[in-house]
């Protein structure tokens, strides 16, 4: 009997010190769980990872602290990434269009929405709660974050930008919501207590405004001081965010022909030295890149974007100059080739999708994912 209650006691020993070895795995000091995900190479390292228990989820990763391994440093600085959270891990992807897949946790952009990307920065929205409107910008390669007031409750503004780094004094930030004839507009600079909210109908303005609708299909730009917002049809409405601006509201003369109306099902807008640049797609896959006549009154191809590139994404679109001699004339969409493994560009001299390190060509983009919840973000 005393036997077997020894041998009972030494079973029950056993299982006590498996268990409090098991609790160890939770208990590693988080700098050695930091160094091990810095090791991890692809998404499913990063799920296996996390999965172990909450304590190795929460880890930082130190290589992402440290930006990107050295050896890859330089490459980041030849192109914008194109930004999109993966479903499954909750991780961020980066996608290189010239090089790797990148991975980033981001806990600080958990349940937001990414509104617009601008040299580097991001423009958050999003809280605890879906109905919940606040605003804040964020830098995922520095951690910094700046607030700004709430947006207005009972509000759905859908298109943002904002016209240069929040850092800057110079900085304004401007969320459109837009039906039909009537439009509404709010304005803040970084530091404000309040956004400034401002309606415009132009059902009530008929002098002033030929324009019997306005359907913003892009995120507005700025150039200098001006705010410009592309619609369906291909008109372009301009006007100053620090003015009245209801009063300065002015309309170009451009518009697309019907033919091109009919058959769209996407349009951008960016801005080139200065110069306005509609890039417009449609249901076959083709690509038309426009710029307003010297009148203002029409729009006229641009066959050649010489030494540029078009990066376009719902949540901010921008033309810079090639950063490699490859890279020039093409432009970068949100779609992905080869299981997420490859971005899509469109070259305007062939007129055909392609994408780097693969021998793929198409005139359509049927059969390429296209990432609608996606930002291009240049690094810093």
């Amino acid at each position: 009997m005393a036997e077997a209650l020894d041998e009972k006691e030494s079973m029950v020993k056993v299982f006590a010190d498996e268990e409090e070895n098991h609790g160890l795995w939770s208990d590693l000091p988080t700098e050695l769980l930091s160094s091990i995900r810095s090791c991890l190479v692809s998404e499913r390292d990063y799920y296996t990872f996390d999965i172990v228990c909450k304590s190795w989820k929460a880890s930082p990763n130190l290589r992402l602290q440290l930006q990107f391994p050295i050896d890859d440093y330089s490459r980041l600085h030849e192109s914008p990434l194109l930004m999109s959270i993966s479903k499954r891990s909750g991780r961020y992807n980066l996608f290189h269009p010239l090089h790797h897949t990148y991975y980033m946790d981001l806990p600080e952009l958990l349940n937001k929405k990414i509104l617009y990307s601008k040299d580097g920065w991001l423009l958050v929205m999003g809280g605890k709660y879906a109905k919940e409107k606040q605003v804040f910008f964020f830098n995922p390669f520095t951690r910094k974050k700046i607030d700004l007031p709430d947006l207005p409750p009972d509000t759905a503004f859908t298109k943002f930008s904002f016209s240069g780094i929040p850092t800057s004094k110079d900085c304004v930030v401007v969320g459109i919501m837009n039906l039909l004839s009537l439009m509404e507009i709010v304005v803040i600079k970084p530091g404000e207590d309040d956004w400034e909210i401002e309606d415009v109908d132009f059902r009530e303005t008929d002098e002033n405004y030929p324009v019997k609708k306005f359907c913003i299909s892009s995120n507005p730009i700025f150039v200098d001081k001006y705010c410009y917002c592309l619609d369906v049809d291909g008109k372009v409405a301009v006007f100053d965010p620090l003015d009245d601006c209801e009063n300065s509201l002015e309309f170009y003369g451009m518009r697309l022909s019907r033919r091109q109306r009919d058959s769209l099902i996407q349009s951008f807008m960016v801005e080139s030295d200065g110069e306005l640049i509609a890039i417009f797609l449609n249901s076959n896959g083709r690509i038309y890149v426009l710029k307003p006549d010297a009148f203002k009154k029409n729009w006229v191809n641009v066959e050649d974007l010489g030494d540029k590139v078009i990066y376009l994404s719902n949540g901010g679109s921008w033309v810079e100059k090639r950063r490699v001699s490859c890279n020039n004339n093409r432009i970068y969409l949100p779609m992905l080739y080869d299981n997420n493994k490859a971005v899509i560009f469109y070259d305007l001299k062939t007129q055909r999708y392609h994408c780097n390190g693969y021998d793929f060509s198409s005139t359509s983009f049927y059969h390429i994912k296209q990432i609608f919840h996606s930002v291009w973000i240049k690094t810093t």
